[in-house]
């Protein structure tokens, strides 16, 4: 059986992209990335972050943590976060645990 992988990467000073199996067993990673990624983008300038997820190839709950969790940090350091892309899965995932207006808040 193959291991999921998911990582998240820098496209550019305000981009990321999140690829791969975003799951319980590749999302503590991917937290730990994401948070490292926050602290550069806090001391931008800009302070704005855009996180693509089209190249996420499957998803389940533990992708709504790890956003949620972004939205977090990202609001502590006073960034402006969003997300394009957003896998369908994920969305649903949202609207069942009644945060689908959170997570379209911070969709692009």
């Amino acid at each position: 059986m193959q291991l999921s992988q998911a990582e998240i990467t820098q496209q550019n000073n305000q981009k990321y992209l999140i690829s791969g199996v975003v799951d319980f067993m590749t999302t503590p990673e991917l937290m730990l990335s994401a948070a490292r990624l926050l602290i550069s983008g806090a001391k931008a300038a800009e302070k704005k972050v855009l996180v693509d997820m089209s190249q996420v190839t499957d998803c389940n709950s533990a992708g709504l943590a790890l956003m949620l969790e972004m939205e977090k940090q990202a609001r502590a350091s006073k960034i402006d976060l969003h997300f394009e892309n957003i896998p369908d899965t994920l969305l649903t995932i949202a609207k069942a645990y009644g945060v689908e207006n959170e997570i379209r808040d911070i969709c692009k």
